[in-house]
């Protein structure tokens, strides 16, 4: 039984406006013209070396930039087949700069569909601050989808009370991160925030149907932490009734679940008629 989240999205790297570039130039421009005004080299010297930084800088920027996307292209390029994302992987770790924050976190990406705690092991080696401002709702986003899967309610929190969950520049990943927002606050002691949270998840087309699955998942972590525990079982029967393996995510050791959860979520597993079949079927199976 394994859980079926959809993967933390690849981020999207903002571009410099043509807007911006244009103020920029249309000052440069008009600082120049009052320093030919004034006659004065002093004054000329002084905005020619300004001039020459500031074209440093942007040219800096905007390699920054192309770098950038292309490691989101490959990240993106990469998601449909373990065999597509160890080629990525080894491209990644092969350049010059595999320890720079955004390579770093391409290469946790990749590593997180078939080995989340390598993927926190690596994600981990560099603080959240070193990360570009736009990419650190991603990183904290990923770190605490890794914290969760892996047990770590604790660490999953504090990644994601970093997270701004309506960051306009990342309205399309809203639903999948207020899911996981809400799961970190149920499981360590927000659970009305948590289901408060959940009501103001709107599900996108794109992985609509993996996010309401966790929202189910998230709500039986919010009930049962409200000692609400016959709305939790019905919360569980509904998960079950979709799939028996949704269940999993309350009965796999490596998730660490409240041990009184683990045997709700068993009594439930241990009722349904799917499970009861699919128990009948192995046996047979194994008679063979």
């Amino acid at each position: 039984m394994a859980e079926d989240v959809p993967a933390a999205p690849a981020p999207e790297i903002g571009g410099i406006k043509k807007k911006t570039l244009l103020t920029i130039a249309v000052v440069t421009i008009a600082v120049w013209a009052f320093a030919v005004q004034t006659g004065s080299t002093i004054l000329m010297i002084a905005v020619a070396v300004l001039t020459a930084l500031l074209i440093g800088v942007v040219t800096w920027a905007l390699l920054q930039l192309r770098k950038q996307r292309g490691l989101v292209g490959m990240l993106r390029g990469a998601s449909d087949s373990p065999e597509a994302r160890r080629e990525a992987l080894a491209k990644l770790d092969a350049q010059k700069d595999a320890g720079a924050p955004i390579n770093v976190f391409a290469r946790a990406q990749l590593l997180a569909a078939d080995d989340p705690k390598a993927a926190l092991t690596l994600i981990e080696t560099i603080d959240l601050k070193k990360f570009h401002a736009a990419m650190q709702d991603d990183v904290a986003l990923l770190k605490a989808q890794l914290y969760l899967g892996l047990g770590r309610t604790a660490d999953a929190r504090k990644a994601a009370d970093t997270i701004n969950i309506d960051n306009p520049e990342r309205k399309e990943i809203r639903a999948m991160a207020a899911a996981i927002v809400s799961e970190a606050w149920a499981r360590t002691g927000k659970p009305k925030e948590a289901l408060a949270l959940l009501e103001t998840i709107e599900l996108p087309k794109k992985d609509g149907a993996q996010i309401a699955t966790q929202i189910r998942v998230v709500r039986v972590f919010a009930k049962f932490a409200a000692n609400q525990r016959g709305p939790a079982r019905t919360e569980l029967q509904q998960l079950a009734d979709e799939d028996v393996n949704n269940l999993g995510r309350f009965l796999m050791p490596q998730f660490r679940v409240h041990p009184e959860l683990q045997k709700l979520a068993r009594s439930v597993l241990e009722q349904h008629p799917q499970a009861r079949s699919q128990a009948k079927a192995q046996a047979r199976s194994q008679k063979r």
